[in-house]
């Protein structure tokens, strides 16, 4: 399995609809950190407001790629307005490590510039339109591959060139993060990690942290703690957890759980299984009126 394919797995990739249907208006979201977007335009015209910044329109059929970091709204542009496929992308159950994606603003992919994709698009806009049973489990697994595939190519043609999705495929870089993965419980230094790149230690912690704006211990210790959840979700004790991923005693471990996390393992563990943790998303259709204010039409969301 490849680096990229392994990191999937490792963290569990999420895609999950959660908004599609007509918009007569504009679409707003309230978008947690942490998490990136596709938004597929299959019919009519949307401008992409963004604070401050000249708007963007889409007048033909497109994938929008969005990080959590870009606030935007997106408005019908034409009478009849816009139909709209939307789902949210997050690593793990609801990961808060520093993992930043390198998707620094929205990219946009029109359906003509995506042969490769052309038959994805087409099933997802039919599930999308027949209802049939199962629609969102096969809408968010189309959705999925379609993440990985823009992925792909927005490093290829270099839309995204920092960040944890590029650097798994940095030549260098790659088999640094591979063995970090694969070994958490190892007592990694600079020089190591340095060593597994072939680079001076110097070069390496400077371009480590350049691209992932985070320092190679730094991400260490965030990959420690994320294993560390996936672990006490499952049970385990905490002094097994503790020697899982790197760390002589319990007390040390916990001790770095509350600094990274926010607090120690064992309450963190009741948070989470309440739901306390989960990020919320929300997405709501405002009705433009005539006088150019708005009122809130009521939609069916999926977050399902």
């Amino acid at each position: 399995m490849d680096i990229l394919s392994e990191f999937f797995e490792r963290t569990n990739l999420q895609g999950r609809l959660f908004f599609s249907g007509r918009v007569e208006g504009t679409l707003v979201l309230d978008k947690p950190p942490g998490m990136a977007f596709i938004h597929v335009i299959s019919q009519g015209g949307i401008d992409m407001v963004q604070p401050g910044l000249p708007k963007i329109a889409i007048t033909e059929p497109s994938v929008l790629f969005c990080p959590s970091s870009c606030r935007y709204q997106l408005r019908s542009s034409s009478v009849e307005g816009a139909e709209l496929i939307c789902a949210s992308f997050q690593f793990g159950r609801n990961s808060l490590q520093p993992f930043p994606l390198g998707l620094k603003e929205t990219l946009v992919f029109p359906f003509s510039e995506l042969e490769n994709l052309a038959p994805v698009i087409a099933s997802l806009v039919g599930e999308f339109q027949d209802q049939a049973p199962g629609r969102t489990k096969a809408l968010n697994l189309l959705l999925e591959y379609m993440f990985v595939v823009l992925v792909r190519r927005s490093v290829i043609e270099r839309k995204i060139s920092s960040g944890l999705l590029y650097a798994l495929q940095d030549g260098r870089l790659g088999a640094v993060f591979n063995r970090i993965h694969e070994e958490p419980e190892a007592l990694w230094t600079v020089e190591k990690l340095a060593s597994l790149a072939h680079m001076s230690r110097s070069k390496f912690s400077a371009c480590f942290t350049q691209i992932m704006e985070i320092s190679p211990m730094g991400y260490v210790t965030a990959w420690r703690m994320k294993v560390a959840q996936d672990m006490l979700r499952d049970g385990v004790q905490i002094k097994v957890i503790a020697a899982s991923v790197g760390y002589s005693s319990q007390a040390s471990f916990s001790r770095t759980f509350l600094n990274v996390v926010g607090s120690p393992p064992a309450e963190w563990l009741k948070r989470d299984a309440s739901g306390e943790e989960i990020p919320q998303l929300t997405a709501r259709v405002l009705r433009d009126l005539p006088d150019d204010s708005t009122s809130e039409k009521p939609v069916t969301l999926s977050e399902r």
